[in-house]
């Protein structure tokens, strides 16, 4: 398979097939198959591993960096999160013991170091049934059903959040939630009047990243560039908020690259402990790409100390989605075993 061919063939994982007899830098690499099927922004996968026996070092691929869309690398340090996430859990579930050191990245140094330790005696106080999620969760792009959450399942949310630096908001309010789609309307607006926010985003829809066919992605690519979709998508996208039974926010106590790298681990625990319990999820990023919006989401919501990290829905639906495509993972190795 070329590494450079984006496939859904990568969410085929068969957890028999780990190499347990194997040194572990290849169990490493069997664990890294999980850790890309993480969310990120644009379906970029902005994430460069290398494997040095039982250290794991994660970095930031700048080359596929939304430059535009994500001006303060916020979205690519939680990608890194999510990615660094789904990799610890399956490290669990193989009876890995394991420890992060998250660094302050400049341009060349990792953002985290994962270690594993095979003794196995690690707890952990996620919720449980996690790692079979991996190959289950999907975000979804459609109108949830008006259905409310019931409390237990609020409570494993909010247990979900482990992280001292990461607070989580669920907003159901209804004023609130008209008030946030207000700023989304806005968000979306500004955005796609912005030429070159426009022409970020059709260079990922016309590569495929957001898994539509070869043809439809140069079609689609070609509208996104160049005419202003700014009302369709605000409508559109103010009514997806205001119709979520719940609109989940990640606040941070500071705004460092560590801490956005948490948020991202928090947010991919959240979506899967949502998945095991049947909700689906939805990131909506564009009223925390704009300053000004950000702050004014913060002042709406109530929050006098943190930063506005991730906004996303939570909901159900009926609707049938397949996995968007990914690059296989040997793109994203820079040394080979």
């Amino acid at each position: 398979m070329n590494s450079d061919e984006l496939t859904t063939t990568v969410w085929e994982l068969d957890q028999d097939e780990f190499p347990a007899d194997e040194p572990i830098e290849e169990q490493a690499r069997f664990l890294l198959r999980y850790a890309i099927l993480a969310p990120s922004s644009h379906n970029s996968q902005p994430w460069q591993f290398t494997i040095d026996e039982d250290r794991i070092q994660i970095f930031a691929d700048e080359t596929r960096w939304l430059e535009v869309a994500d001006h303060d690398k916020r979205e690519l340090h939680l990608s890194l999160g999510c990615a660094i996430e789904n990799f610890c859990i399956a490290a669990e579930h193989f009876g890995f013991d394991y420890r992060i050191q998250y660094h302050d990245s400049g341009e060349t140094d990792s953002i985290a170091v994962v270690t594993l330790h095979s003794d196995g005696n690690q707890s952990s106080d996620r919720p449980r049934g996690l790692f079979k999620q991996i190959t289950e969760r999907y975000t979804s792009h459609a109108l949830f059903e008006d259905r409310s959450l019931p409390q237990p399942t609020r409570d494993t949310l909010h247990q979900s959040i482990l992280e001292d630096v990461v607070s989580l908001y669920l907003i159901d309010e209804p004023g609130l939630k008209r008030s946030i789609g207000e700023l989304q309307a806005e968000a979306d607006q500004i955005q796609m009047n912005n030429s070159e926010y426009r022409k970020e985003l059709g260079y990922w829809v016309g590569i495929g990243a957001l898994g539509q066919s070869w043809l439809m992605a140069r079609i689609a690519q070609s509208v996104v560039t160049h005419f202003d979709l700014g009302d369709r998508e605000s409508q559109k996208n103010s009514e997806l908020v205001r119709s979520a039974p719940i609109i989940g926010l990640l606040v941070t106590s500071t705004d460092d690259p560590p801490a956005r790298v948490k948020a991202g681990q928090a947010y991919e625990r959240l979506a899967l402990a949502a998945s095991a319990d049947d909700l689906v999820t939805h990131p909506m990023s564009q009223i925390l790409e704009i300053p000004e919006k950000r702050e004014r989401l913060g002042t709406q919501v109530g929050i006098t100390d943190g930063i506005s990290q991730h906004l996303f829905r939570l909901g159900y639906t009926d609707e049938s989605q397949d996995h968007t495509p990914r690059w296989p993972l040997e793109r994203f190795l820079s040394t080979q075993l």
